[in-house]
């Protein structure tokens, strides 16, 4: 029985170093027209908002209101994954927080997001990347521009694997 329990304990010791490469998708916080139904109501800090479906008939200040809102929410989430990976004690944690692109609020009467890349305003194409690590000695880079294509590789240089097709330049930390 003994040897059993040790077998165990080693078992789940490693599955435990092992374990943590842990992927979140936050599906759609802030994409829609109806912004005001993704957050619970909690969040609804920026008010008034707006209820309508029809942006271009919108309010302009309150679709920016329930936009807002959205980002308050996805912040919240953010932090909350934060701070239960910084609670995991000697386990190498990293959050890369990125989106896929950004929204239009009624700029130039354009709302949503979909123009393309070569036409669309910064309003949809320059996006939030954050990061944050347990690995205190773990640095980022300074760089000019950073999009999702340093997603991939950032994550390979984090996780140690060895790739040909690891691009370093592409790599957000040092």
């Amino acid at each position: 029985m003994k040897r059993i329990k040790k077998l165990f304990i080693a078992t789940y010791k490693t599955l435990c170093a092992l374990l943590l490469i842990a992927f979140m998708l936050f599906i759609g916080t802030s994409v829609s027209p109806i912004y005001f139904q993704k957050y619970p109501s909690s969040f609804e800090v920026f008010k008034p908002v707006c209820t309508t479906v029809e942006m271009s008939k919108s309010n302009r200040d309150e679709l920016i209101n329930a936009y807002d809102n959205t980002i308050l929410y996805t912040d919240y989430l953010i932090h909350e994954v934060i701070e239960k990976l910084r609670r995991m004690k000697n386990i190498r944690s990293c959050v890369l927080y990125v989106s896929d692109h950004g929204e239009s609020l009624g700029e130039n009467n354009l709302y949503m997001h979909g123009v393309p890349m070569i036409m669309a305003p910064a309003e949809q194409i320059e996006i939030p990347f954050i990061t944050w690590t347990s690995d205190s000695t773990l640095k980022t880079k300074t760089l000019q521009e950073i999009d999702q294509y340093h997603v991939f590789h950032s994550v390979l240089y984090f996780l140690g694997i060895e790739s040909p097709i690891f691009d370093e330049d592409k790599n957000i930390f040092n």
